[in-house]
């Protein structure tokens, strides 16, 4: 893959990225730098840079005498974002219900309608309908209109996305968007406990989750 001259780290970066977070690069894989910069025909250094930007970001950590590695989830963090999600999400919701503007519920519409088309037409996209689930999310979190929950919510963003990844395996990829119209029928109609209720019960249970990991592993 070639790149232009401007901004280098940052592409390098948003490349990497997605890879791991599409699972193309998968979790516990190692990265060699020198490796990567041959096939992407870039210097270390530049490799190097992308990759503590994504080590700031939780999606690879350098272990010592052993390089570079993508993280590998455990059932300790599945629990921990886990119940991150079910906090700040079905939180969020219940905010978004009672604070949303006017030009927020119609973006979430709009959102929500660009999504479900999505699934419609392009189903087996799983990259792409992950991206539609977060982006719905993060506008949810972002009609709470609470800086801080954004905030911390952009602090797990990425992983999050690794977590969104694991739950659309072995599920009808269609249905995806459908299952998220009660939260945002909820928030347009100004229901906080029933938005509440809704957003954590579309959040892929812990025991469920961790059948997955297992799974994964069995068929690696």
């Amino acid at each position: 893959m070639k790149f232009n001259k401007q901004s280098l780290e940052e592409q390098v970066t948003d490349y990497l990225r997605e890879k791991i977070i599409s699972g193309e690069i998968g979790q516990g894989e190692k990265i060699i730098e020198s490796t990567m910069a041959k096939e992407l025909d870039l210097s270390r250094s530049t490799i190097r840079m992308a990759l503590n930007s994504l080590s700031h970001e939780g999606l690879v950590v350098s272990k010592p005498y052993a390089g570079w590695h993508v993280i590998s989830l455990n059932e300790d963090d599945l629990w921990e974002l886990y119940n991150l999600r079910v906090a700040l999400e079905s939180q969020s919701a219940a905010m978004a219900a009672e604070k949303a503007s006017d030009e927020d519920k119609q973006e979430l519409q709009t959102i929500l309608d660009d999504y479900l088309k999505l699934c419609e037409q392009s189903p087996a996209d799983l990259q792409a309908i992950t991206e539609a689930d977060f982006i719905l999310h993060n506008k949810i979190v972002e009609a709470s209109n609470s800086k801080r929950m954004e905030k911390i919510y952009s602090q797990i963003a990425n992983q999050l996305k690794t977590y969104l990844c694991m739950t659309h395996y072995d599920y009808d990829m269609s249905q995806s968007g459908l299952s998220h119209k009660p939260i945002v029928d909820a928030i347009i109609n100004g229901e906080p406990e029933i938005a509440r209720a809704e957003a954590k019960a579309n959040i892929t249970s812990f025991t469920d989750l961790c059948a997955l990991l297992k799974n994964g592993k069995e068929g690696a």
